[in-house]
């Protein structure tokens, strides 16, 4: 039986390639080790990260569930103008009812309606004037929530889904 390779076909086996090949192998053993431990961080953060994204929207979306309350107190509404506190710390609204003509206190049956109207009617712009004889023009926001204060009395604020809690209120169960 003939040998595929001869002997003559390889490189000397000298002390120094001997050197240099030891030393490539304990540099790739220190690199793969180092190079694992990377990436099993990696993807314990990235897992990790996603894991408390998970838990914290699953939170936040029941509390916001458990925390939502229905509207009780109809005799008046709150209509924010922004979601943001004023310089003094407290949030810029306006507080309306319904005039009945019977006596006694209004109703109101529909508190998105009514913010709406106010915002149409510009009583959230700086120069507007309550008194003057015709109503002003406004801009209504894209995006109205109804929210419950604390004496259950409803409360409208612009902005997106959530910002009932960001305000320190509960959203309004529906249904």
């Amino acid at each position: 039986m003939t040998p595929l390779y001869d002997a003559d076909d390889f490189p000397a086996m000298t002390e120094r390639r001997t050197d240099a090949i030891r030393d490539a192998l304990l540099t790739q053993l220190r690199t793969e080790k180092e190079r694992k431990r990377r990436t099993l961080r990696r993807r314990l953060a990235i897992w990790g990260g996603i894991g408390c994204l998970v838990v914290g929207g699953a939170a936040v979306a029941g509390t916001a569930v458990v925390s939502s309350r229905q509207v009780t107190n109809n005799d008046s509404v709150y209509c924010f103008a922004s979601a943001e506190r004023g310089v003094n710390g407290e949030y810029d609204m306006s507080g309306a009812t319904m005039y009945n003509p019977d006596g006694g206190g209004g109703r109101v049956e529909n508190a998105l309606e009514l913010c709406t109207t106010m915002w149409r009617q510009g009583v959230f712009n700086p120069d507007h004037d309550p008194l003057a004889a015709t109503a002003g023009t406004g801009t209504v926001p894209d995006h109205l929530q109804v929210c419950v204060m604390d004496d259950g009395a409803a409360a409208v604020v612009p902005g997106r889904p959530g910002v009932c809690q960001a305000v320190g209120l509960s959203p309004e169960k529906t249904g």
